[in-house]
């Protein structure tokens, strides 16, 4: 089995759907930058297709949008079908780096209203005032 962890941004929202039996899969595009600048100096777009199975598809439906940037762990598996290759990640972590830090900008949001704070004012501590 190949393992891959591929860190990019979301193509297009995540899909749920259901397959026969009732089972929850949801289905989502990531592109990642290729490393190395080609012969012209640019550089390439990898992209993979993730699918996520099981109820944590229903959390990936309502987080991967498009363009936020993610972190997906998986077996890797390239399918060629028509002359084209595709590179498909059946996704065993995942990870939400964009909601993250949206939770780190409320939580310095609310300590800036932290009664220690003292309204962005300097507060005055001689040498009397330490306990050492």
């Amino acid at each position: 089995m190949r393992q891959i962890t591929i860190s990019g941004n979301i193509g297009k929202d995540a899909e749920l759907r259901s397959t026969n039996n009732g089972m929850q899969v949801s289905n989502f595009n990531v592109a990642v930058r290729q490393n190395r600048p080609d012969n012209n100096g640019e550089y390439g777009t990898d992209w993979f297709r993730c699918s996520v199975w099981g109820t944590r598809a229903s959390t990936v439906e309502k987080f991967y949008k498009k363009g936020s940037h993610v972190v997906v762990t998986g077996s890797l598996s390239i399918n060629e079908y028509n002359g084209k290759t595709q590179l498909q990640v059946d996704v065993s972590d995942f990870d939400l780096p964009d909601n993250r830090n949206t939770n780190n900008a409320n939580s310095t949001q609310k300590n800036s209203n932290n009664s220690f704070n003292n309204g962005g004012q300097s507060i005055d501590i001689g040498d009397d005032s330490l306990p050492f």
